[in-house]
């Protein structure tokens, strides 16, 4: 009997062919979506993981406003951290785009060549690859950048741009206008030295040794640097000019402490000089005394007058002469007594003057001491060196092609999911439809003997084998170059990174092998079970079970129109079961469409929200904002998404800007956020929102005061004093001037200048990348589809032969057979379309930001009416062309089919 029932698997393959084919394709068709994305995703995310260690990928980097000494290497490297320095230049070139210029790597973050070899010879160089392909230059061609001509050697990438942008905030990959260049440090040296060049930037690589990150953050952040050991006029600038307000207090205090001293030394010098004066003062009062008694004795009185006596004496003698020679000679003695005491007063105010000046000038040489202790406190000298420290994990040009490729990944994924629901679906309806045609046969088979576990086999091997065969084809096409090939030329022509050996993860070949034929044998046994377990003459007899609907009276005496509807009515179930498998092919269509309109609304928004044509980003500010420009102070903090780190720009303007809609109020705590940041986390007006500065390790809180329309990035503003305030800059510090026209702003100040032309074409870089996606998606889903709707209808017309065969022995023609029976079915598919379309798109919509969780960008997923119009007419359009290959189909519908199911 096994042997019959062998036979019979032939025969059921040609009289279902078409059938069996439409299901044959559907799994191809899934299965190769799934693979192709899925696959090419684990590609770039399995290589970028396997090159790490061939090209000792950087575990962080972080820059420095002047070089370290080799004293600081040797200790950062003490405990086995590597460090080696990544300087680089910015060097333009003749189309007015960017090459930076690196010394070839010697130990981390290494070349990795396409082609040629390393630069060995002053005036040879390796491009970047994504620059290479974009000017279409190859290994030895030459190439001109910052006046000087560099041949090229190699073509290749390197870990660290792997998404090659100029700067973190760069939104997208501009391949034409900026790129990479490796020479030899004598190349190198010789640029730098002529010095008409922008800053050098100071950056260090590392791979961390018996350390963490922040342990060695804190080493670097320990190194200081003073003034003196600044070179580069323009932080030579900064820096006096920080320094201004202590210089003064410095130069006063110590013409302060130089006057003191003087006056100390001269006082000093007069003190020393009293002694004399006394004892010359002392000796003319005495050779007066010895005249006076000179003339005494020659007038007869033996008088001896003495400092003490001699004005009492010559007064008595006075009294009794009145002698106007002694009055004489009294006056002349009081004078030069006078006279000496005026010496003596004189000598000993000098000596206290000397001693006043004395303290004076040790106060003053105290208070230059303590007033030096205050300036070193409140002027800082050390400066901190380190002006930026980025780990790998926070880095996005590091492994931002493995990152980007989640999504897709993601995306495939669900689209797995999707397919696998729809592949149940299908074969459960495919396979009752059979054993319902089959009855008959069925019950013929059961009354000979034949087993039920035996018929159960016989029924599930071939839909079974269909789904094995058609797995091994979609795995195949998936894997190979037209599938997971081909969706990985997008990162290639995007990203900088080598190519990739293709992978095989275990988990996608079962996925794709194993998993369709199990759920197939598996919806088959489920079903069969339940449609065997019915008696022989049961079968035989082919009865079917009465319709569970309620009986209802139409008002219409059209027969066409009541049968129409009562034969809608009769199929309900089945009409309901294919508008499900429309919503579930639907909801593939819409995912490649979100991809497709978040893309455009990225591309569209940022073009539109940028209002100025020039942005100017400072690494050294001036005091004065060039005339015709708008200030603003920009930082950056960061958040996180869904384990990944976002950064998110906060711009400090002042007042009403050209550029910005939004008016931030003052406040440290207070900030405008954009509709990006709603969009993505749902904030509103009042909520508490909290960013961190890793490099700082610190976190900042804000509460929200407004929304603005601005939609690049995330971003929020806060008004430019309070900013300077919260970040501890001065009352006047912007590092970014915005303007209409082009700026004449020395490039030794600059970081970098960003047009607004820069800016579109970034913008539209994500149409481009994303179209083989979108494409793969979208036109996989239709044919899902479109094999679903063939299915379903053709299952509702083979249920329905039997009246389609009386209805023609009654005469009727095909065109009148086929309102009868199809037109309904038009109303279920229209009907079913405009609830599936909606339907398929909230759903995408609500889990589609976790596809992008590594994007910072707006999510404007709302479609224009047009597309969903657009969308409808195709659905309906696809159910006419299906339904004129169904016309076939009841044309071969025998009158005789409804004498061969009669007893």
């Amino acid at each position: 009997m096994n042997k019959i029932l062998r036979k019979r698997l032939l025969r059921d393959l040609r009289a279902n062919f078409g059938r069996y084919l439409a299901l044959l394709l559907l799994i191809i068709m899934g299965i190769y979506l799934v693979v192709s994305i899925v696959g090419s995703s684990e590609m770039i995310i399995h290589g970028t993981e396997k090159q790490k260690s061939v090209n000792m990928v950087e575990d962080g980097q972080f820059t420095v406003f002047l070089p370290l000494t080799d004293n600081d290497i040797s200790e950062l490297t003490a405990d086995g951290t590597q460090i080696e320095p990544m300087f680089s230049f910015d060097l333009k070139t003749e189309d007015n785009g960017t090459l930076r210029l690196f010394r070839t790597r010697e130990s981390i973050d290494l070349i990795q060549l396409d082609e040629g070899r390393l630069a060995s010879e002053k005036g040879e160089a390796v491009i970047e690859k994504g620059y290479a392909s974009a000017h279409e230059l190859h290994v030895g061609d030459t190439v001109k950048a910052g006046g000087t001509n560099f041949t090229i050697t190699g073509i290749g990438s390197v870990p660290d741009y792997d998404m090659c942008i100029a700067h973190f905030s760069d939104t997208a990959v501009e391949r034409s206008s900026f790129g990479l260049l490796f020479t030899t440090a004598e190349q190198y040296d010789e640029l730098k030295k002529r010095g008409d060049l922008n800053a050098e930037e100071y950056t260090y690589a590392y791979r961390l040794g018996n350390t963490t990150n922040n342990e060695l953050k804190d080493k670097i952040r320990a190194i200081k640097i003073s003034p003196e050991q600044v070179e580069d006029k323009y932080f030579r600038e900064a820096i006096d000019e920080i320094l201004e307000g202590r210089n003064e207090i410095e130069d006063g205090v110590n013409e302060l402490n130089d006057g003191s001293n003087k006056l100390s030394d001269g006082l000093a010098e007069l003190s020393g000089h009293s002694s004399d004066m006394r004892k010359a003062a002392d000796k003319l009062f005495e050779g007066y005394l010895s005249q006076a008694n000179s003339s005494l004795a020659a007038l007869g009185q033996k008088i001896s007058l003495t400092e003490e006596n001699y004005h009492e004496t010559l007064e008595n003698m006075i009294a009794a002469t009145h002698s106007e020679q002694l009055a004489a000679l009294m006056q002349s003695l009081d004078d030069i007594a006078e006279f000496k005491s005026g010496v003596y007063d004189y000598t000993e105010g000098a000596d206290s003057a000397a001693d006043g000046a004395a303290a004076l000038a040790d106060g003053t040489k105290e208070m230059k001491s303590k007033t030096d202790e205050l300036l070193d406190e409140f002027f800082e000298i050390d400066i901190e060196n380190l002006t930026s420290f980025v780990a790998a994990e926070d880095n996005i040009r590091i492994a931002a092609a493995a990152g980007d490729v989640v999504m897709d990944r993601n995306a495939g994924l669900i689209a797995g999911v999707i397919v696998l629901a729809l592949f149940a679906y299908v074969i459960s309806v495919f396979v009752v439809h059979q054993i319902e045609q089959e009855q008959s046969v069925i019950g013929a088979l059961y009354a000979l003997g034949v087993k039920k576990k035996n018929l159960m086999r016989h029924y599930i091997t071939m839909p079974t084998l269909i789904a094995l065969i058609a797995a091994v084809i979609g795995a195949v096409l998936g894997f190979s170059p037209i599938g997971a090939g081909s969706q990985a030329q997008d990162s290639y022509s995007y990203f900088s990174i080598p190519e990739f050996d293709t992978v095989y993860p275990i988990y996608l070949i079962a996925y794709a092998i194993v998993l369709p034929p199990v759920i197939c044998a598996a919806v088959n046994a489920f079903v069969i079970n339940k449609k065997l377990s019915r008696t022989a003459l049961s079968l035989m007899r082919n009865e079917q079970s009465a319709g569970s609907y309620k009986q209802f009276t139409l008002k219409t005496k059209s027969f066409p129109k009541v049968f129409a509807i009562r034969q809608l009515v009769r199929e309900s179930r089945s009409a309901v079961t294919m508008v499900l498998g429309m919503l579930v092919s639907i909801m593939v269509i819409m995912l490649g469409l979100d991809c497709y309109v978040l893309c455009s609304s990225v591309r569209d928004y940022t073009v539109s929200d940028t209002k100025y044509e020039y942005q100017y980003l400072y690494k050294y500010p001036g005091k004065t904002v060039p005339e015709g420009g708008e200030a603003a102070y920009i930082e950056t903090l960061s958040t996180d998404c869904m384990g990944y780190t976002l950064d998110v720009t906060v711009i400090g303007i002042d007042g009403k800007s050209r550029y910005f809609d939004a008016k931030p109020e003052k406040g440290k705590t207070k900030a405008v956020i954009n509709s990006s940041l709603v969009e993505r986390y749902g904030y509103k007006v009042g909520d508490r929102v909290v960013f961190s500065d890793s490099a700082a390790d610190a976190d900042y809180s804000f509460t929200v005061t407004d929304i603005s329309d601005y939609s690049v990035g995330f971003t929020i503003f806060m008004d430019i004093g309070s900013m300077r305030e919260l970040f501890g800059q001065d009352e006047d510090y912007f590092n970014t001037v915005y303007s209409d026209n082009e700026l004449d702003i020395d490039e030794g100040r600059l970081y970098s200048v960003t047009t607004k032309d820069d800016i579109e074409r970034s913008a539209s870089v994500f149409v481009k990348l994303m179209f083989s996606l979108v494409s793969t998606l979208v036109i996989a889903g239709t044919v899902i589809f479109c094999v679903v709707m063939y299915l379903m209808l053709g299952v509702m017309i083979d249920r329905s032969a039997m009246g389609i065969s009386l209805i023609k022995i009654f005469g009727y023609r095909p065109k009148e057979i086929r309102s009868l029976y199809l037109n309904g079915n038009l109303f279920v598919v229209a009907v079913g379309a405009a609830i599936a379309v909606p339907l398929a798109k909230k759903a995408m919509d609500m889990i589609f930001p976790s596809f992008i969780p590594n994007v910072a960008c707006s999510m404007k997923l709302a479609f224009p009416w047009y597309l969903y119009v657009l969308i409808y007419c195709a659905l309906i359009l696809i159910y006419a062309v299906i339904n004129k290959l169904l016309i076939g189909k009841i044309k071969k519908i025998s009158p005789a089919e409804v004498l061969k199911n009669r007893e």
